[in-house]
């Protein structure tokens, strides 16, 4: 009677064992769209944080009552940004276009290993050598 019990077990680990495998490439994926979420959360943050710097700028700029403001802040930050961009703006600009390309190249390699995860290579129609009728 114990054989029968253990066969059945057998049996039952077998069924389950691709249930698990499938279970952990969800993890993965999940684990891949967490690390994603994250990061654009960070962009996100950089980005409204230097639209709240622009909105300052502009507010003091516009603003008649905040002449001295202006002047002690928002000139002298213009007046090192033109400085900035005169000095180095031909070096920067390449730098951005380097970036630009290597940033787009990256983003095509993660997207395309990204929609091939989980994906397998079609099988030839033979089975595996290590594959027997018994364990079918």
């Amino acid at each position: 009677m114990g054989i029968p019990y253990s066969k059945e077990i057998n049996h039952a680990f077998d069924q389950v064992t691709p249930l698990v495998a499938a279970g952990f490439e969800v993890l993965q994926t999940t684990k891949n769209i967490a690390i994603l979420l994250a990061c654009v959360q960070v962009f996100t943050t950089i980005i409204l944080g230097l639209i709240l710097v622009a909105l300052m700028g502009v507010i003091f700029t516009v603003n008649p009552d905040l002449d001295y403001e202006r002047q002690q802040l928002v000139t002298p930050m213009m007046q090192w940004l033109a400085s900035w961009i005169f000095k180095y703006g031909r070096i920067a600009s390449w730098f951005l276009r380097v970036f630009l390309v290597v940033g787009i190249a990256s983003l095509g390699l993660f997207l395309g290993q990204g929609s091939m995860a989980g994906s397998k290579p079609p099988s030839s129609g033979e089975e595996d050598p290590g594959e027997t009728p018994e364990n079918k």
